[in-house]
């Protein structure tokens, strides 16, 4: 038995952004400090952004890095503080979104941010306001009360696990996905298909989001090939940035080896997505060695949902989507540098991803995981 936390406000649809500065309003936000990366900016992304926004004066850091870092936090900070900022808008993919709620805690908190990493228990409900605008169709970050920051680039990242760090509101357009790029759109909707296989299979039980785990995955077979294909396809990418929040909501189950595999690969700057999407077939091999009954029963509701045939290897069908989408299930293909096996599975062993596994990989059994995962 599993008793989920309630999820924040959510506005979803086209246009949603146009409600901004409502939202603000409502909350008695007078000067917001958005924070995002320097690559929205570029993008327009960030004036788009700003321009719903008329009638209150908005402070702007896009030093946030693709992987989030104490570094990028500490000078959101420095805004925040220097702007006598009032409120947070995270606008960006899981790295922005997880940074802010870091900042969330760092602005009003007296000590340092890593200790709050190091030992998320000493948070507090005293947190800044924080709205999530996420542009990416994948992380589910805009709805969850965790995240991994990085000490510093290269180093394995710590947990911001709190309830006191969840967003109090997402503002879910899909029009500002459009401009997602073929390779981007790939990773961030494999990454949601990877948060509701893993909630799915949690040994938590909760049948509601159960239920919209299952549907978030066939939205993202459903969709996934015509938004890679086609980036302005409206109706895909609507599709895609709702099974993302379905995604993020079946995240309060709980994940397990695939995202600790992900967790491991993280000390590389690689993508999150792909990691996860490259290590999802290896993991749901060893399940299917298993002879776990009540495991097997649910690979195959998997597979139903991911609109393979009873009976199919559910671990070659997402192999194949990753193939059709151009991307890798190969982790060593991406590009990680690391093949100490001993070293990678022994550090897995520990990760808090374990506890919510429907069965937990010896070191031995993550040993061949990783040889697996790393082709």
């Amino acid at each position: 038995m599993s008793v989920l936390p309630g999820f924040p406000t959510v506005i979803f649809d086209f246009g949603a952004i146009g409600q901004l500065e409502n939202e603000l309003k409502n909350r008695m936000i007078e000067r917001p400090l958005i924070i995002t990366d320097n690559g929205l900016t570029k993008h327009g992304l960030v004036a788009t952004v700003r321009d719903a926004i008329t009638n209150i004066p908005v402070a702007i850091y896009d030093g946030i890095p693709p992987n989030p870092t104490i570094g990028g936090i500490e000078g959101a900070l420095a805004v925040y503080r220097e702007q006598d900022c009032d409120g947070i808008i995270g606008l960006g993919g899981g790295s922005v979104l997880d940074s802010g709620k870091a900042l969330r805690v760092a602005a009003t908190h007296p000590e340092p941010v890593i200790e709050y990493l190091k030992d998320p228990a000493k948070i507090t409900p005293n947190v800044a306001p924080y709205i999530t605008i996420p542009t990416t169709a994948g992380t589910g970050a805009e709805i969850t009360i965790g995240g991994g920051i990085h000490p510093a680039p290269g180093e394995h990242q710590l947990g911001i696990r709190s309830p006191y760090v969840q967003p109090d509101l997402a503002i879910c357009d899909p029009d500002l996905t459009l401009s997602l790029p073929p390779v981007l759109t790939a990773g961030t909707g494999m990454d949601a298909l990877g948060h509701c296989v893993e909630g799915f299979l949690s040994n938590n039980s909760n049948p509601p989001t159960e239920a919209i785990a299952l549907d978030g995955i066939t939205r993202v077979v459903d969709y996934i090939e015509r938004a890679v294909t086609n980036g302005s396809d409206r109706e895909a990418r609507w599709h895609l940035l709702m099974a993302a929040l379905q995604g993020g909501m079946s995240i309060y189950m709980g994940l397990g080896p695939i995202h600790v595999l992900g967790h491991v690969f993280a000390d590389s700057p690689l993508h999150h997505g792909a990691l996860i999407t490259a290590s999802a077939p290896a993991v749901i091999r060893f399940y299917m060695t298993k002879g776990d009954v009540a495991l097997d029963a649910k690979l195959e509701q998997l597979c139903k949902a991911m609109r393979l045939p009873a009976g199919s290897d559910l671990a070659t069908g997402i192999t194949d989507l990753n193939t059709r989408i151009g991307l890798t299930s190969s982790v060593r293909e991406l590009g990680y540098p690391n093949e100490d096996l001993d070293e990678l599975s022994g550090h897995a062993e520990n990760i808090h991803f374990n506890f919510t596994a429907p069965i937990r990989p010896t070191r031995n059994e993550y040993r061949d995981i990783f040889r697996e995962a790393l082709g």
